[in-house]
């Protein structure tokens, strides 16, 4: 997880004041213990758990944090998204 004031920075940007509603960013996972093992990846990292994994209504599994800049990330689980191998 970078900070916002290096990312801005490194791409050349006007750092500009934060808002966790900006948007959500949204990383699919394989199975209920990738959306658990990222969870607590984000958590070792320095995010905050805002919203932690859960059953949702639609059958999947996920849930959200903060990153340290504010940012909103869904981690999410989703069985109808299964790879047949």
């Amino acid at each position: 997880l970078w900070n916002r004031r290096d990312l801005a920075h490194e791409a050349k940007v006007p750092l500009s004041a934060p808002s966790a509603t900006e948007m959500t960013i949204g990383h699919n996972v394989g199975s209920k213990a990738e959306v658990d093992s990222v969870m607590e990846q984000a958590r070792q990292a320095g995010a905050v758990m805002i919203d932690p994994a859960h059953e949702t209504f639609w059958g999947g599994y996920g849930g959200h944090f903060q990153d340290p800049d504010g940012h909103l990330w869904e981690v999410v689980w989703n069985p109808a998204w299964e790879n047949a191998e």
